[in-house]
Protein backbone atom coordinates (compact mmCIF):
# COMPACT_ATOMS: atom_id res chain seq x y z
CA UNK A 1 0.00 0.00 0.00
CA UNK A 2 2.98 2.46 0.71
CA UNK A 3 4.25 1.37 -2.08
CA UNK A 4 1.42 2.81 -4.43
CA UNK A 5 0.70 5.73 -2.55
CA UNK A 6 4.14 6.96 -2.97
CA UNK A 7 3.89 6.28 -7.02
CA UNK A 8 0.40 8.13 -6.86
CA UNK A 9 2.47 11.09 -5.19
CA UNK A 10 5.01 11.05 -7.53
CA UNK A 11 2.75 11.23 -10.94
CA UNK A 12 0.86 13.69 -9.32
CA UNK A 13 4.11 15.74 -7.94
CA UNK A 14 4.52 15.33 -11.90
CA UNK A 15 1.01 16.02 -13.63
CA UNK A 16 0.17 19.17 -11.17
CA UNK A 17 3.30 21.23 -12.44
CA UNK A 18 2.68 20.50 -15.87
CA UNK A 19 -1.05 21.17 -15.26
CA UNK A 20 0.10 24.67 -13.78
CA UNK A 21 2.41 25.18 -16.79
CA UNK A 22 -0.75 24.93 -19.40
CA UNK A 23 -2.76 26.76 -17.63
CA UNK A 24 -0.33 29.53 -17.08
CA UNK A 25 0.24 29.39 -21.48
CA UNK A 26 -3.63 28.47 -22.27
CA UNK A 27 -3.43 31.75 -24.49
CA UNK A 28 -0.41 30.53 -26.50
CA UNK A 29 -1.92 27.55 -27.33
CA UNK A 30 -5.62 29.26 -27.95
CA UNK A 31 -3.76 31.43 -30.60
CA UNK A 32 -2.31 28.47 -32.32
CA UNK A 33 -5.16 26.52 -32.80
CA UNK A 34 -7.01 29.61 -34.02
CA UNK A 35 -4.97 30.03 -36.53
CA UNK A 36 -4.58 26.64 -38.01
CA UNK A 37 -8.34 26.80 -37.92
CA UNK A 38 -8.12 30.01 -39.86
CA UNK A 39 -5.56 28.83 -42.45
CA UNK A 40 -7.61 25.75 -43.12
CA UNK A 41 -10.50 27.49 -43.72
CA UNK A 42 -8.23 29.98 -46.37
CA UNK A 43 -6.22 27.00 -47.74
CA UNK A 44 -9.79 25.15 -48.59
CA UNK A 45 -10.79 28.11 -50.32
CA UNK A 46 -8.12 28.14 -53.02
CA UNK A 47 -7.70 24.74 -53.23
CA UNK A 48 -9.86 24.71 -56.71
CA UNK A 49 -7.97 27.85 -58.23
CA UNK A 50 -9.18 26.72 -61.72
CA UNK A 51 -12.79 27.55 -60.54
CA UNK A 52 -12.33 30.28 -58.49
CA UNK A 53 -10.49 32.22 -61.38
CA UNK A 54 -13.59 31.99 -63.50
CA UNK A 55 -15.54 33.67 -60.80
CA UNK A 56 -16.71 37.83 -61.47
CA UNK A 57 -17.98 41.00 -59.15
CA UNK A 58 -17.57 40.68 -55.62
CA UNK A 59 -16.91 36.99 -55.29
CA UNK A 60 -14.20 37.26 -57.46
CA UNK A 61 -12.73 40.50 -55.15
CA UNK A 62 -12.82 37.81 -52.00
CA UNK A 63 -11.44 35.57 -54.18
CA UNK A 64 -8.40 37.54 -54.60
CA UNK A 65 -7.97 38.59 -50.99
CA UNK A 66 -7.71 35.31 -49.93
CA UNK A 67 -5.44 33.80 -52.49
CA UNK A 68 -3.35 37.12 -51.47
CA UNK A 69 -3.69 36.19 -48.08
CA UNK A 70 -2.25 32.61 -48.46
CA UNK A 71 -0.09 32.84 -51.62
CA UNK A 72 1.67 36.41 -50.10
CA UNK A 73 0.84 37.39 -46.55
CA UNK A 74 1.05 33.58 -45.57
CA UNK A 75 4.90 34.22 -45.16
CA UNK A 76 4.86 36.95 -43.15
CA UNK A 77 1.56 35.93 -41.09
CA UNK A 78 3.42 32.23 -40.38
CA UNK A 79 6.70 33.75 -38.98
CA UNK A 80 4.97 36.20 -36.89
CA UNK A 81 2.15 34.18 -35.51
CA UNK A 82 4.12 30.83 -35.01
CA UNK A 83 7.71 31.49 -33.58
CA UNK A 84 6.71 34.24 -30.75
CA UNK A 85 3.96 32.25 -29.98
CA UNK A 86 6.17 28.97 -29.82
CA UNK A 87 8.77 31.15 -27.98
CA UNK A 88 6.29 32.52 -25.34
CA UNK A 89 5.06 29.01 -24.89
CA UNK A 90 8.70 27.50 -24.11
CA UNK A 91 9.79 30.25 -22.31
CA UNK A 92 10.00 30.31 -18.61
CA UNK A 93 8.42 33.81 -18.01
CA UNK A 94 6.69 36.29 -19.34
CA UNK A 95 8.64 39.13 -21.48
CA UNK A 96 7.39 42.83 -21.05
CA UNK A 97 6.49 42.65 -24.58
CA UNK A 98 3.93 39.52 -24.33
CA UNK A 99 0.70 41.07 -23.55
CA UNK A 100 0.76 43.96 -26.31
CA UNK A 101 1.73 40.71 -28.82
CA UNK A 102 -1.00 38.75 -27.79
CA UNK A 103 -3.77 41.71 -27.93
CA UNK A 104 -2.50 42.79 -31.12
CA UNK A 105 -2.86 38.83 -32.38
CA UNK A 106 -6.27 39.17 -30.88
CA UNK A 107 -7.34 42.33 -33.19
CA UNK A 108 -5.76 40.54 -36.18
CA UNK A 109 -7.75 37.53 -35.57
CA UNK A 110 -11.06 39.66 -35.04
CA UNK A 111 -10.27 41.60 -38.28
CA UNK A 112 -9.95 38.32 -40.58
CA UNK A 113 -13.26 37.57 -38.51
CA UNK A 114 -14.67 40.54 -39.82
CA UNK A 115 -13.63 39.91 -43.43
CA UNK A 116 -14.47 36.18 -43.43
CA UNK A 117 -18.19 36.89 -42.26
CA UNK A 118 -18.38 39.52 -45.50
CA UNK A 119 -16.54 36.88 -47.62
CA UNK A 120 -19.41 34.22 -46.44
CA UNK A 121 -22.02 36.50 -47.22
CA UNK A 122 -20.81 37.13 -50.43
CA UNK A 123 -20.55 33.59 -51.36
CA UNK A 124 -24.32 33.36 -50.04
CA UNK A 125 -25.67 35.12 -53.42
CA UNK A 126 -23.16 33.62 -55.73
CA UNK A 127 -25.05 30.59 -57.90
CA UNK A 128 -21.58 29.58 -59.54
CA UNK A 129 -19.91 28.74 -56.84
CA UNK A 130 -19.27 24.79 -55.45
CA UNK A 131 -21.98 23.60 -53.44
CA UNK A 132 -19.70 22.63 -50.77
CA UNK A 133 -17.04 25.65 -50.90
CA UNK A 134 -19.45 28.06 -48.34
CA UNK A 135 -20.25 24.79 -46.06
CA UNK A 136 -16.87 23.76 -45.83
CA UNK A 137 -15.89 27.50 -45.13
CA UNK A 138 -18.34 27.52 -42.54
CA UNK A 139 -17.60 24.38 -40.60
CA UNK A 140 -14.19 26.47 -39.85
CA UNK A 141 -15.88 29.82 -39.64
CA UNK A 142 -18.01 28.73 -36.85
CA UNK A 143 -15.95 27.08 -34.40
CA UNK A 144 -13.05 30.16 -35.02
CA UNK A 145 -15.43 32.91 -34.67
CA UNK A 146 -16.89 31.06 -31.43
CA UNK A 147 -13.19 31.04 -29.94
CA UNK A 148 -12.63 34.18 -31.05
CA UNK A 149 -15.39 35.92 -29.49
CA UNK A 150 -14.85 33.97 -26.43
CA UNK A 151 -11.65 35.60 -26.12
CA UNK A 152 -13.07 39.05 -26.07
CA UNK A 153 -15.20 38.63 -23.12
CA UNK A 154 -12.24 37.04 -21.42
CA UNK A 155 -9.54 39.76 -22.60
CA UNK A 156 -12.19 42.36 -21.72
CA UNK A 157 -13.04 41.24 -18.67
CA UNK A 158 -9.75 40.78 -17.31
CA UNK A 159 -8.92 44.00 -18.10
CA UNK A 160 -11.87 45.95 -16.47
CA UNK A 161 -11.45 43.59 -13.83
CA UNK A 162 -8.43 45.52 -12.63
CA UNK A 163 -10.08 48.42 -12.17
CA UNK A 164 -12.32 46.64 -10.38
CA UNK A 165 -15.43 46.96 -12.65
CA UNK A 166 -15.90 43.69 -14.78
CA UNK A 167 -17.97 44.05 -18.05
CA UNK A 168 -19.67 40.70 -18.09
CA UNK A 169 -21.66 38.51 -15.78
CA UNK A 170 -21.30 34.42 -16.56
CA UNK A 171 -23.78 31.93 -15.58
CA UNK A 172 -21.01 29.79 -13.33
CA UNK A 173 -21.16 29.56 -9.50
CA UNK A 174 -17.83 30.76 -9.01
CA UNK A 175 -17.50 34.37 -8.55
CA UNK A 176 -14.11 34.54 -10.33
CA UNK A 177 -14.58 33.38 -13.84
CA UNK A 178 -11.60 31.01 -15.56
CA UNK A 179 -10.85 31.58 -19.52
CA UNK A 180 -12.76 28.18 -20.10
CA UNK A 181 -15.95 29.84 -18.67
CA UNK A 182 -16.04 32.58 -21.36
CA UNK A 183 -15.36 30.32 -23.54
CA UNK A 184 -18.04 27.71 -22.72
CA UNK A 185 -20.40 30.66 -22.61
CA UNK A 186 -19.62 31.39 -25.97
CA UNK A 187 -20.10 28.19 -27.54
CA UNK A 188 -23.39 27.78 -25.59
CA UNK A 189 -24.81 30.22 -27.97
CA UNK A 190 -24.51 27.70 -30.76
CA UNK A 191 -27.17 25.81 -28.73
CA UNK A 192 -29.37 27.93 -27.08
CA UNK A 193 -31.90 31.12 -28.37
CA UNK A 194 -30.40 33.69 -26.98
CA UNK A 195 -26.88 33.99 -25.41
CA UNK A 196 -27.68 33.32 -21.64
CA UNK A 197 -24.96 32.43 -20.74
CA UNK A 198 -23.10 35.18 -20.48
CA UNK A 199 -24.53 39.03 -19.30
CA UNK A 200 -23.47 42.31 -19.53
CA UNK A 201 -23.41 44.82 -16.95
CA UNK A 202 -23.51 47.75 -19.07
CA UNK A 203 -24.91 49.29 -22.15
CA UNK A 204 -21.83 48.67 -24.20
CA UNK A 205 -21.35 45.39 -22.66
CA UNK A 206 -24.71 44.16 -24.02
CA UNK A 207 -24.20 45.54 -27.40
CA UNK A 208 -21.24 43.51 -27.74
CA UNK A 209 -22.95 40.57 -26.68
CA UNK A 210 -26.01 41.44 -29.25
CA UNK A 211 -22.76 41.99 -31.81
CA UNK A 212 -21.78 38.39 -31.31
CA UNK A 213 -25.54 37.34 -31.41
CA UNK A 214 -25.91 38.77 -34.75
CA UNK A 215 -22.02 37.18 -35.67
CA UNK A 216 -23.51 33.53 -35.24
CA UNK A 217 -27.03 34.00 -36.15
CA UNK A 218 -26.12 34.54 -39.84
CA UNK A 219 -23.50 31.92 -39.91
CA UNK A 220 -26.24 29.38 -38.60
CA UNK A 221 -27.77 30.94 -41.26
CA UNK A 222 -25.98 30.82 -44.34
CA UNK A 223 -25.41 27.69 -43.03
CA UNK A 224 -29.13 25.94 -42.90
CA UNK A 225 -29.81 27.76 -46.33
CA UNK A 226 -27.19 26.37 -47.94
CA UNK A 227 -28.04 22.98 -46.97
CA UNK A 228 -31.38 23.05 -47.92
CA UNK A 229 -29.99 24.13 -51.37
CA UNK A 230 -27.78 20.79 -51.22
CA UNK A 231 -31.44 19.07 -50.89
CA UNK A 232 -32.88 20.43 -53.46
CA UNK A 233 -30.44 20.36 -55.85
CA UNK A 234 -30.10 16.33 -55.32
Amino acid sequence: MSERLEERNKESGLISPLLSYFSHRWEELFFLLVFALLCFENLAFVSDAEFLSSLHGATAFFAEFEFFVVRRLSYATIPLVVLPLAYLFASRGKPQWSRRYLDILGIYFIARMTTQLIGLNILVFDFTTSRFLLITQLLFFLPYSLLVWGWIYWRLDTSAGRKQRQLFRLDIESENPRPIDYLIASFSSVFSASISGIKGRSARARILILLHGLVIYDAMGLTLSRAVALVQNK
